[in-house]
């Protein structure tokens, strides 16, 4: 794998579309019948006459726990909106059981990933199993007020580390080893603390650590700087946590961006990625943005 294969605003501009894939509105069980196919129907229709429409951004969706992206773009030119005035609320469906009936509901948290241009709204929400499920989207906001139908595929497993999961002692580049912090970090204003331990130290320390994955320089999701610029923000005050900043191309980035091998064995799809470990395990993964709040909660859990 020579560079990341899908970056957050592509996988914004792959799915701003009402479905996808085939559907033959037999599998499964649950309802059957006509009245079932239309129902199923209805999660696979582009959007027309909408002002706003989603798009699911998380990369890998799987069973169990997960931490689902949505953003949201103009029906009329397809541009991002992003408001924290705007609320999103999803009913989900598991379409190989039921069209009509929602397994569950839930409201969301708005996050700026650029402010003031481009936000996600996020919630947190367990799937059962692996297959083709449905949303139904509230938007509601000024001048704004659609319910809108799409879907998504659940997988069974993630290509990342799953919570619980030992996290990989990959080697990576430290401090000590380089003349100049720019050899290993694209940051323009980097703090030294985050390149004090590799990866390997840090999760064989078996103490409680942050570990990120950003390139601010050539990130393809624009979210990477600010990423890292809030994870150095919340560092300041866990001064008993280790915080391990990894570019997830090898520097100098070359037009193929070749993947370092602790992308590669951390199986990222994408970036940024920030996981939080303890013991020597995952305790907490961020895809793209995250919130000051989110990071604290997940490191005064520990």
């Amino acid at each position: 794998m020579k560079r990341l294969f899908v970056s957050l605003v592509a996988a914004f501009v792959l799915a701003a579309c009402g479905g996808g894939g085939d559907d033959d509105g037999d599998a499964g069980g649950g309802d059957d019948g006509p009245s079932r196919t239309s129902a199923r129907e209805s999660f696979q229709q582009p959007f027309t006459d909408v002002k706003a429409y989603p798009v699911f951004v998380s990369s890998e969706v799987t069973v169990g726990e997960n931490r689902f992206l949505v953003g949201l773009l103009s029906g009329r030119n397809d541009a991002p909106i992003a408001s924290p005035d705007i609320e999103v609320s999803i009913d989900f469906f598991d379409l190989e059981q039921s069209a009509e009936r929602p397994v569950d509901s839930r409201t969301t948290d708005f996050l700026w990933t650029v402010k003031p241009r481009t936000g996600l709204y996020v919630t947190d929400i367990a799937f059962d199993s692996p297959g083709r499920w449905g949303a139904e989207v509230s938007i509601d906001g000024p001048k704004l007020d659609e319910t809108v139908k799409a879907s998504f595929d659940v997988m069974e497993e993630a290509t990342t580390p799953e919570i619980g999961d030992p996290a990989p002692a990959s080697d990576t580049p430290t401090a000590d080893e380089v003349s100049d912090l720019s050899k290993i970090s694209t940051d323009g204003d980097p703090n030294p603390r985050f390149y004090d331990m590799s990866i390997a130290d840090a999760v064989r320390s078996g103490e409680p650590s942050v570990i990120t994955f950003a390139t601010p320089k050539f990130c393809q999701t624009a979210t990477c700087g600010p990423t890292l610029g809030i994870v150095k923000r919340v560092a300041k005050g866990f001064r008993d946590v280790n915080f391990v900043h990894v570019e997830p191309y090898e520097l100098p980035v070359t037009a193929q961006r070749k993947v370092v091998p602790a992308a590669q064995e951390w199986g990222l799809p994408t970036e940024p990625w920030v996981f939080v470990i303890d013991n020597g395990r995952v305790q907490a993964k961020f895809e793209g943005s995250l919130s000051p709040g989110e990071l604290k909660a997940a490191l005064q859990s520990l």
